[in-house]
């Protein structure tokens, strides 16, 4: 399960948790980011994120 919080959204409005609303959102944000720094760097941009899943921030 994922839950995206949007920090410029109003209070009630700040967590989207339906999957299909996450879904379109990443498929946004993937299509920027393939137009912004090509198909191979946006592979590379995202898996990195995903590795980084359950790594402690510090």
């Amino acid at each position: 399960m994922f839950t995206l919080i949007n920090a410029d959204a109003e209070e009630d409005d700040a967590e989207i948790t339906d999957p299909q609303e996450i879904a379109e959102l990443f498929a946004a944000i993937a299509a920027v980011a393939i137009e912004a720094i090509g198909a191979g760097n946006a592979r590379e941009l995202f898996e990195a994120v995903v590795e980084q899943e359950g790594r402690d921030p510090n």
